[in-house]
């Protein structure tokens, strides 16, 4: 990958959401054939869900659902970490 300060090349585009994220660590695993988004729907306000199908050696298939946070619960609730 080149680097972010070499002009004339883009450097690593940022992670856009969750569920890209995830994506991005279980392609570059030897085990993953394939990954399929199954769906995302928006379950609160800032809170996204996705759902990705992983598919693995020996036609099995692992069903996975992320959700993706503009912030954490915990500042939304007003709870302090280790309260």
């Amino acid at each position: 990958m080149p680097a972010a300060d070499d002009p004339g090349k883009p450097g690593p585009l940022p992670a856009d959401h969750a569920g890209s994220v995830l994506c991005r660590l279980l392609i570059s695993h030897p085990d993953v054939i394939d990954i399929e988004i199954l769906g995302q729907s928006e379950i609160l306000d800032g809170i996204t869900s996705y759902s990705l199908g992983v598919l693995l050696p020996g036609g099995r298939e692992l069903y996975i659902d992320v959700e993706d946070a503009v912030e954490p619960m915990r500042a939304r609730a007003g709870s302090q970490p280790g309260a």
